[in-house]
């Protein structure tokens, strides 16, 4: 059920843009790190028309996707072999038509990705309560996990760590993430201890789960912090701490408590809304109780 977490392939959704330009960069030295192969995917959103005047039209727009498919390949390859000719690494690219993040996830399941790495331009308002981001989509539809960077995030490599646990039964899973990370990386984990619970056996509890982290980082020698939090806003407080430390990157469950403030759940909330990249990490599937470790 706990499979080892290793990079092998990562999967860039690259749509030419400034925040596509950062994922790519997180990637090529992520991909060195890891002796990792790249996989470049362009996806052309495609629109039916059903109307009969529409259907005059069908013609010249197959034409229009088909030129718009081409030049992108062309471009997509240009960039492939610029970076193959750069670093040696294994660089794939495919351009497909249909839909943003159901292309993205289908890519992954099909190609065995580990990682995918995506540009978030974030969202807020109506946007986010009413349809959210393609990256939040794919997060919550991915078959591994998912980093997300803002054009914010400038700095590559993830040296300062931020690893958010809570009282969920899933919290634990991403720290055998979190670990493969920190040891190429070199980083230093500091984690967040969202102590959201006022019964003194659930604390205990919490306690215990804290220390088994704690146990699980120095049996892996990963240096690390514990600070503990309380309060009604978990996003925001992960967050803050993230942005005082300077933080290269914050790890997630997708299912992570709830809290207020911003629309959404805390998952939601932290990819919209941070400018620190963000590794979103799905539960295992199974019994909480075998498998909530994650190691």
């Amino acid at each position: 059920m706990n499979k080892k977490f290793q990079i092998n392939k990562i999967l860039i959704p690259y749509d030419f843009s400034e925040t596509a330009d950062l994922a790519l960069e997180h990637a090529v030295f992520m991909a060195k790190l890891h002796k990792a192969e790249i996989i470049l995917l362009h996806v052309i959103e495609s629109y039916s028309f059903t109307s009969a005047i529409s259907n005059a039209f069908s013609k010249s727009q197959v034409e229009f996707e088909s030129k718009i498919e081409s030049s992108a390949n062309e471009k997509l390859e240009a960039l492939a072999n610029k970076l193959h000719h750069n670093s040696g690494m294994t660089v794939l690219y495919r351009t497909v038509m249909g839909k943003i993040y159901k292309t993205i996830v289908k890519m992954a399941e099909e190609m065995n990705i580990d990682i995918i790495i995506m540009g978030t331009h974030g969202v807020s308002g109506f946007q986010e309560f009413l349809i959210g981001s393609n990256t939040y989509k794919v997060v919550m539809a991915s078959p591994c996990p998912v980093i997300s960077v803002q054009t914010h995030a400038t700095k590559i490599g993830f040296k300062n760590i931020v690893l958010p646990i809570d009282n969920s039964n899933t919290s634990r899973q991403k720290v055998k993430h979190c670990v493969e990370l920190a040891k190429h990386y070199n980083s230093k984990v500091h984690i967040a201890g969202l102590a959201n619970m006022t019964d003194t056996d659930i604390l205990r509890r919490f306690d215990v789960k804290i220390h088994q982290v704690k146990e699980y980082l120095d049996e892996h020698e990963i240096p690390y912090t514990l600070e503990m939090f309380k309060g009604d806003n978990s996003a925001s407080i992960v967050m803050d701490f993230a942005t005082k430390l300077n933080a290269d990157l914050i790890i997630m469950m997708t299912d992570q408590e709830n809290s207020g403030l911003f629309m959404g759940n805390f998952a939601q909330q932290i990819i919209n809304h941070s400018k620190i990249p963000v590794m979103s990490v799905r539960p295992e599937e199974g019994d909480p109780d075998k498998i909530s470790l994650g190691y």
